[in-house]
């Protein structure tokens, strides 16, 4: 089953898009004030981590400023049904591409449909709409262009037009073409930058947007979203957003898909260097080097966060948190009783050879017949 269709089930699609946004409640009311006392700046950048719901953001704001009634958003009107289904006539899009000398707006029913489901998606979930690998990713001079033309023209039913751009640091240095529009820009235009890296951004561009900084969700508060939503326990709802570090698609991704099958390769790769089993190592290996390099690079640092949480656990004193139980907590506190710190660091240090070392295309079997030695020692090692 589509992620979408297990969302549209559970009924995380509404009629408004603020409804969706997760741990930002008081930005959201700044906005909206910002909206009704028509002080909004015509250029904001909203930046947060990934997977922190800082498009969905983007949309609720985008829904209150095309809204037709007094009360925005009121999520009736003909204004806020079409921004919700993503398609009011003065509502554009902005996004990376793969190719030159495209434009997104060819692209706007792929992308409607990526945004419905999975709103909290990053620019890897995009890209899986084309098949294809983000590594390419970029705005193109073509788009650049485009959005000029686009916000020279005269909204169509509204009063004004919204443009949002999504992950503006893939305009690199195009950006330089949009900084006397950004500075600005036509009547009655709102340009909303939605930012997962906005460090990255031109400081000419940071230093014309008004930036609103999302907060981080506190964990509990995405793991009872998740739960209600996807009709999961909380403890498996709250080890998917540890273990992806709170970002919302990857949990929906690992509950969905492989949550299990990684608490398993893990237990058996733990299991096989500690008690120094060869066959079982070569074997672990072996199963590794069959999976996909972006699955090898994703394991190494989902293992790194689960390390990360053994060393929250071994030091928590949250009783909540020491509450919540699911196959990966129980796992977690076994490995916060097994290991030390001295060697959570040190294994921490070996993932970080490991990864740099698959992005150089080493030979994986090689790599980690050698990672699997060494973390063998590191297990096994008493404290001096």
């Amino acid at each position: 089953m589509k992620q979408g269709d297990i969302l549209e089930q559970t009924g995380i699609q509404n009629s408004l898009w603020s409804e969706m946004v997760i741990g930002q409640e008081g930005l959201w009311a700044h906005l909206l004030d910002s909206v009704n006392n028509k002080t909004l700046p015509h250029l904001s950048l909203l930046s947060g981590k990934p997977g922190q719901g800082q498009l969905i953001l983007a949309l609720a704001l985008s829904q209150a400023l095309l809204c037709e009634n007094q009360m925005k958003p009121c999520g009736q009107c003909n204004a806020c049904k079409q921004s919700h289904k993503l398609i009011h006539p003065d509502l554009h899009f902005s996004f990376p591409l793969s190719k030159a000398k495209e434009t997104c707006q060819q692209y706007y029913g792929t992308w409607r449909t990526a945004v419905q489901e999975s709103p909290f998606m990053g620019i890897s979930e995009w890209f899986l709409h084309f098949e294809e690998e983000s590594k390419n990713a970029n705005i193109p001079v073509s788009e650049v262009e485009n959005i000029v033309s686009l916000l020279h023209l005269k909204p169509f039913v509204a009063d004004i037009k919204v443009l949002i751009i999504w992950l503006p640091e893939y305009l690199g240095k195009e950006s330089n073409r949009l900084l006397k529009l950004f500075e600005e820009p036509p009547e009655g235009s709102y340009i909303i930058l939605v930012s997962e890296h906005s460090e990255m951004l031109l400081s000419t561009v940071q230093s014309r947007a008004q930036l609103f900084r999302l907060g981080s969700i506190p964990y509990d508060r995405s793991a009872d979203y998740l739960a209600k939503q996807l009709s999961v326990t909380t403890g498996d709802a709250y080890s998917a957003i540890v273990s992806s570090e709170g970002n919302i698609q990857e949990a929906i991704h690992y509950l969905q898909d492989k949550a299990m099958a990684r608490v398993e390769t893990l237990q058996h790769l733990l299991q096989s260097v500690y008690q120094y089993q060869a066959q079982e190592m070569v074997n672990w290996v072996e199963q590794f080097t069959k999976i996909s390099k972006e699955e090898q690079k994703y394991f190494l640092v989902w293992m790194q966060r689960i390390l990360s949480f053994v060393l929250r656990w071994k030091y928590s004193k949250n009783e909540d948190e020491n509450q919540i139980q699911s196959s990966l907590t129980q796992y977690v506190r076994k490995l916060s009783s097994a290991l030390r710190s001295d060697q959570i660091e040190k294994i921490n240090i070996l993932l970080d050879d490991a990864l740099i070392a698959i992005q150089r295309n080493a030979n994986v079997k090689i790599l980690m017949t050698d990672f699997c030695i060494q973390l063998a020692h590191i297990t096994r090692s008493k404290l001096n």
